[in-house]
């Protein structure tokens, strides 16, 4: 997953004129988004703002973009661009607040969610942790948008450049991931859950994972990681990242991709 920053400083060097020329690039019909990739949007949006909105919305309508995505006959994925754009269009006017009522609708629900994972700011968790409340964790699918969002929030929270949020929001969101991995009906998603659990430590998510016994090995090993990232954050010694290290980070996971 690229970060806010490297997408925005892709951006940087584009501007809005390069979004209609690869949007008119042959390489199938119009509706597929021509030689448009999602992360596209995403770098317009984010670095271009309600600029990049207009555009990202023009685009959608002359080329018809998809709202629905397919699988082709040679087995190639054709990406629903016209989704992706309204959620970019919806964020690039009202920012992350006007992605809550996204979330609010079954079909637009698991793009809103995918995007706020490049959105690195406390208010993005904030919406992400609102929406999990109401979310079964029943469904086996990793594409069902509630995975979809513990997948962004593993991405915000977990990893040495996270984002810096309250400690009443990590309390809040701390029983939502313990509850997930309990109802999770799959290994992948129980690993999904004690990826994300690095990003709400305390003792008691450390004495919850210990206890954990799992036969799978792959959940083995993510409670492992698990209980070792907690415990070195919890650690009295434990010094977060300055910016500038955070930004380093950021910067080698862009470039191992």
């Amino acid at each position: 997953m690229a970060s806010q920053e490297g997408l925005c400083n892709i951006a940087k060097n584009m501007n809005i004129n390069t979004l209609a020329r690869k949007a008119a690039k042959p390489g199938g019909p119009e509706s597929y988004g021509g030689a448009v990739e999602v992360e596209d949007l995403f770098r317009f949006v984010l670095f271009h703002g309600e600029a990049a909105a207009d555009e990202i919305e023009r685009l959608s309508r002359q080329h018809g973009w998809m709202m629905d995505g397919m699988v082709l006959p040679n087995g190639n994925l054709v990406r629903p661009m016209g989704r992706w754009a309204q959620i970019c269009v919806a964020f690039g006017r009202g920012g992350v607040a006007a992605l809550r009522s996204q979330l609010d609708d079954q079909t637009s629900a698991g793009f809103a969610a995918a995007f706020l994972a490049h959105v690195a700011s406390e208010e993005s968790v904030e919406v992400l942790v609102d929406y999990c409340k109401r979310v079964s964790w029943s469904a086996a699918d990793s594409e069902h948008p509630g995975w979809k969002a513990m997948a962004s929030l593993n991405g915000l929270l977990s990893f040495d450049d996270c984002v810096k949020v309250s400690p009443a929001l990590l309390d809040s969101l701390r029983p939502i991931v313990l509850a997930a991995f309990a109802a999770a009906p799959t290994a992948a998603l129980q690993v999904l859950c004690l990826c994300t659990v690095r990003g709400v430590p305390s003792p008691g998510a450390v004495a919850w994972a210990e206890a954990l016994l799992p036969s799978d090995p792959d959940v083995l090993h993510a409670r492992n990681m698990a209980v070792k990232t907690m415990r070195k954050r919890l650690a009295p010694e434990y010094k977060a990242p300055t910016p500038e290290q955070k930004r380093q980070v950021r910067r080698q996971r862009v470039a191992d991709v």
